[in-house]
């Protein structure tokens, strides 16, 4: 896989929003029945992310994640179809494997590549067991069927999260992941920016050129500014033509740089209408993560303060 191939492919696994979520009994459910249907000791669900491997669900494991270096699924959603290994510890890709040389033990492997409608891999569904064995035909069949149902719970989650009309996360949706971040980012000791978004005069492009052309303008703000997202960055609309942007691992230097680009994006639109070419411009307010933060409202509320001093300073500029 070529690098802007994989690059494509974080970035989708990401838009999904489930590394790093707290435990689902819908995702546990799926892993207890591939260890029940198919007499394994360990199944999970891996999604394959840069530099490691991360459990949406597991059985009989007791870790969330394992080096990317160490993973049986990386292999197995490279490949066509299921992936089975009868005993790995001879076969020559996993002999020295630390998950085959130390725990688990792993000996057998089947697994099935999860992969998102447009055929992206995100990762695999496995049962692992420490002894050598064979799978049956209807076995397998089962486990594809199972990972077929975990890609529709994804999928289904994907929509639940997204706003229909511009495809930024809901508001609850994106709240959870800048509580997420912030969690994440504490952790670390790494910083954390946020960016709030308003189209300028929206109301007044309503009136004069209808709904349709309002609509028009945020689905092109939105792919402006998701257009100068990183992977790991989240944009949600808050509501209207409102927008707002979890950036990890910007300080505010690096995130009043981002907003520059975004807000000369979008001043750069053409929307058509009845009477020609209109044009739309935003306006930014940047603000830090702090110590003294206690939930992201406290990040947003800094950059809502912001984005009001660019709108009373002008409208279409960044501030912080």
């Amino acid at each position: 896989m070529s690098r802007e191939d994989e690059e494509l492919r974080l970035r989708k696994l990401h838009q999904y929003n489930l590394l790093d979520t707290p435990k689902d009994d819908a995702f546990d459910r799926i892993t207890r029945l591939v260890s029940a249907l198919l007499d394994v000791p360990i199944a999970a669900i891996t999604l394959v992310d840069r530099d490691r491997q991360w459990f949406k669900s597991e059985q009989g494991l007791g870790i969330e994640e394992t080096p990317r270096s160490q993973s049986f699924c990386a292999h197995t959603m490279t490949g066509h179809g299921p992936m089975v290994i009868k005993d790995a510890s001879a076969d020559r890709r996993f002999i020295d494997n630390p998950l085959v040389t130390g725990y688990p033990g792993i000996r057998f492997y089947a697994g099935v590549p999860l992969r998102a409608a447009d055929v992206t891999s995100l990762g695999a569904l496995c049962a692992i067991d420490s002894s050598p064995r064979d799978i049956e035909p209807h076995q397998l069949k089962l486990l594809a069927d199972l990972a077929n149902l975990t890609m529709e719970q994804f999928e289904l989650r994907l929509l639940a999260s997204l706003d229909g009309l511009t495809g930024a996360m809901r508001r609850s949706s994106f709240m959870a992941t800048a509580a997420r971040d912030m969690v994440l980012a504490a952790q670390k000791g790494s910083p954390l920016s946020c960016l709030m978004i308003d189209a300028d005069n929206f109301k007044s492009l309503n009136d004069q050129f209808g709904h349709a052309v309002g609509d028009d303008a945020l689905v092109a703000i939105a792919k402006a500014i998701n257009d100068q997202l990183r992977r790991g960055d989240s944009l949600g609309r808050l509501g209207g033509e409102e927008f707002c942007v979890s950036l990890p691992g910007a300080e505010l230097s690096g995130a009043l740089s981002v907003a520059e680009r975004m807000r000369a994006a979008i001043a750069a639109i053409r929307l058509q209408t009845d009477t020609g070419e209109v044009g739309i411009t935003a306006s930014f307010g940047a603000a830090a993560l702090l110590s003294s933060d206690s939930s992201p409202s406290d990040l947003i509320h800094r950059a809502d303060v912001a984005l009001y001093e660019a709108k009373n300073s002008g409208r279409n500029r960044v501030a912080a």
